[in-house]
């Protein structure tokens, strides 16, 4: 007989909570430290309902890596136009956003940090998270080039901008506790701009 909406919805929020909780534990933990146990208690589910979703602590892991970039960051982190004739207008926009979205990334950004650390340990969770830095930074640099098109940021190597703009974004979200970030994220953006070397 076949699942009804209502299972299949329960279904998705049970995996969903794996999910989350999984995310939570491998940033604070680790791999090697966090159990299936763990997770299933977490969850408030049994340790068997766990392999339900996914198959071992391997799969967990990778998903855990994954999904929430693929489902949620990726687009929005993507969202803007490197060729919008207004450039800089759309590059102050964008960094609000990134700043935004960044300030709600920190247990994951712990676990994204765990994986780029020991990218040979972790090498298929690895992979999706290089080849979306390559098109962040590639976007970035494709906005920047466009900026310099139009006359409003002064000459510079895109590259290296836009390498430095996710570094920044990395380094300030997990130097900070989530109180002194909330306090100064909003005084981050001048600094951040001047990335970009806007002409003055």
């Amino acid at each position: 007989m076949p699942l009804s909406d209502k299972q299949i919805k329960a279904m998705e929020q049970k995996r969903e909570k794996i999910l989350q909780q999984a995310i939570i534990l491998f940033a604070e933990q680790g791999y090697e430290s966090t159990t299936i146990a763990q997770v299933a208690k977490a969850s408030g589910v049994s340790f068997g309902s766990v392999f339900t979703y996914f198959e071992n602590k391997d799969q967990l892991f990778y998903h855990a890596v994954t999904e929430p970039l693929e489902k949620y960051y990726k687009t929005e982190l993507l969202d803007f136009n490197p060729d919008a004739v207004d450039s800089l207008s759309e590059i102050k926009s964008m960094i609000d956003n990134h700043l935004r979205i960044f300030t709600e990334m920190r247990m994951y950004l712990q676990l994204v940090v765990q994986v780029v650390g020991q990218h040979t340990k972790y090498p298929e969770p690895f992979k999706i998270l290089d080849e979306f830095s390559l098109e962040f930074q590639k976007k970035i640099s494709h906005a920047i080039q466009n900026g310099q098109k139009n006359g409003v940021l002064e000459e510079s190597n895109p590259e290296i901008t836009a390498s430095a703009y996710l570094s920044f974004l990395l380094g300030a979200r997990l130097t900070f506790t989530d109180h002194a970030v909330s306090q100064i994220w909003e005084q981050l953006k001048v600094p951040v701009l001047r990335l970009f070397n806007p002409k003055r």
